[in-house]
């Protein structure tokens, strides 16, 4: 029996501080894990959680691989799953980029748990900076977004509180000379609540992932107006991985889950649930960057097509 099957029924939800949890029971004597995920499909607030997204389903497959652990799955934004790996032992986090900070107080993954295409800068076309941003776009058609704090001095970007852009990003989103341009955003809503800003006028420009965009906008892909750029500071394709408490039993943990990554995404089903998640015309270059990730020799077969995708940060 997987994971997820055993999961459905047995699912309870109860309140932890800024987490909303999901106890899952197996073996009374196995050890504890508690898995920190900030997939909606966990949070029974969010109002995108129907569908199952490729970290729900990439983690539900690693999960299948520690059944000698007994798993609590809580959902938690980026902030609240920081401070728990910070204060138990025995805790991992998925879909996070690794940065030295982080390393600070948890135990990097050596694979990703996912892969997917790299951030855009979304704005609108009635937008008053439109044409000064498509001025901008270098040789590869992607903006440079320091040049646009640069020569646009009353833009507004609005970031998600306690998420992590990639390097040369969170490098000008902390720098001190551009503070004022940046709204960040808190709460359980995170990510569908910076794109709701953004169709309301509230910010000029968000940086998201293209199917973390399909999925939370509100308009279902119907408003004509809204478009997006590459960015040249974020790299074409994003990891994800797994971070666990920086204790013993996290780097047990850690040591465990990779070995059952380098498994199972050798299989179909890991590679599938990555191509299943980016449009049709972005499967090839995703084929080539899994097998150039994981070392394996993956071709596109003919799948479902959908557009969700799992929140990195």
């Amino acid at each position: 029996m997987s994971f997820f099957t055993s999961l459905m029924p047995k699912g309870i939800f109860c309140s932890l501080v800024f987490a909303l949890v999901s106890c899952i029971s197996f073996n009374t004597n196995a050890q504890e894990l508690l898995w920190l995920t900030h997939s909606s499909f966990f949070n029974p607030k969010e109002k995108h959680a129907q569908n199952m997204d490729i970290m729900g389903e990439t983690m539900t497959m690693i999960l299948d691989g520690l059944g000698e652990y007994q798993t609590r799955v809580l959902y938690a934004n980026t902030n609240s799953a920081f401070n728990l790996l910070k204060s138990k032992d025995h805790a991992c986090t998925g879909n996070k980029t690794v940065s030295e900070q982080r390393l600070n107080f948890s135990y990097a993954s050596k694979y990703p748990q996912s892969i997917y295409p790299g951030l855009r800068l979304y704005l609108k076309k009635n937008s008053v900076y439109f044409n000064k941003i498509k001025a901008l776009r270098d040789e590869r058609q992607a903006i440079s977004v320091e040049q646009v704090l640069t020569q646009i001095k009353t833009a507004k970007f609005g970031i998600v509180d306690g998420r992590s852009y990639t390097g040369q990003l969170d490098n000008l989103i902390s720098a001190p000379a551009w503070q004022k341009h940046f709204w960040n955003r808190t709460g359980e809503d995170m990510a569908s609540g910076i794109i709701d800003m953004l169709f309301a006028d509230r910010v000029d420009f968000i940086f998201e992932y293209p199917s973390i965009f399909d999925r939370y906008r509100p308009d279902g892909g119907k408003d004509p107006l809204i478009t997006s750029f590459a960015i040249a500071e974020s790299p074409p394709y994003v990891l994800g991985y797994i971070l666990c408490s920086k204790t013993p039993q996290g780097l047990t943990l850690v040591n465990k889950i990779d070995k059952i990554i380098e498994k199972i995404s050798r299989g179909d089903d890991y590679f599938n649930s990555h191509i299943n998640w980016v449009s049709e015309s972005a499967r090839q270059d995703m084929a080539r960057y899994y097998n150039q990730v994981y070392g394996t020799n993956k071709q596109v077969q003919q799948v479902t097509s959908s557009k969700d995708i799992g929140l990195q940060e």
